[in-house]
């Protein structure tokens, strides 16, 4: 198994820290001054957004499946509780469709690992037939 800082990584392990990661990103993004939030080149900022969530939602899902409710849970209200702090922020705007919009990046990432387990899991067992013994 590979090992980084003297730790063993599965892939549990590798997707939560690229979730909770993401999770500082996108705390860090909505609440820091509008000039010191990150930005991708070439991208508008309701895609940056999009994927900012899908990527945490998806990454912490494949890291607890079986709290694929709980994370829906936190990435909606995180989202409006999100876009509601940003009102204590000068340079910042809270919108509804900068909510929607991060909402339903965290909605796409969690069908998209709920729909390659569902995939997966019924491959797995034809995989499991072929194999020579």
């Amino acid at each position: 198994m590979p090992r980084l800082f003297g730790l063993e990584l599965s892939v549990h392990r590798c997707a939560a820290l690229i979730g909770w990661s993401a999770v500082a990103v996108v705390v860090f993004a909505t609440l820091s001054p509008i000039g010191a939030r990150p930005h991708l080149a070439h991208m508008g900022p309701q895609l940056e957004r999009f994927i900012a969530y899908l990527v945490a939602a998806a990454a912490l899902a494949t890291a607890y499946p079986a709290r694929k409710g709980a994370i829906l849970i936190c990435i909606v209200a995180g989202a409006a509780g999100l876009e509601i702090a940003q009102h204590f922020e000068a340079s910042r705007h809270a919108r509804a469709l900068d909510a929607l919009v991060k909402i339903m990046g965290g909605v796409s990432g969690l069908a998209v690992v709920t729909l390659c387990e569902r995939l997966w899991s019924r491959r797995a067992p034809v995989a499991l037939a072929r194999r020579p013994d």
